[in-house]
């Protein structure tokens, strides 16, 4: 059975709403950051997948973004503009130690891509 990628949104959720210890509150945010591109760039991914475009194994995250901008429809042109954006905070998420990470940049990270999924459902139900 394949993993379902939506659960990592879910658990973007729980680690920005359930921090269970003050001391680890930025890392919480941080995976959550992480898990909410990870899970959303997946979906999109196995979108492309499932109409048969080969996924390079190379600048995979540059791929799939510049293909939902090249597509035609404005909806999936949106996706690939979530995509950027998702991927530059999960950079600034598991790379960079200044960057300034609190719950309303997680929660925000977490909204556009619970947005992302209902575009790309949106997208396979036709």
């Amino acid at each position: 059975m394949s993993f379902n990628w939506e659960l990592y949104i879910q658990l973007a959720d729980e680690l920005i709403s359930c921090q269970e210890k003050v001391d680890l509150r930025e890392a919480y945010l941080r995976s959550a950051m992480s898990r909410s591109y990870y899970g959303i760039f997946c979906i999109a991914r196995n979108h492309l997948i499932a109409k048969n475009i080969p996924i390079p194994r190379v600048d995979t995250h540059k791929f799939v973004r510049e293909r939902y901008q090249g597509l035609s429809r404005n909806v999936e042109k949106k996706i690939a503009k979530s995509l950027r954006r998702l991927w530059k905070e999960r950079k600034d998420a598991d790379y960079e130690g200044e960057a300034s990470i609190d719950a309303q940049r997680a929660k925000t990270a977490l909204d556009l891509s619970k947005r992302t999924l209902e575009k790309l459902q949106q997208i396979a139900a036709v």
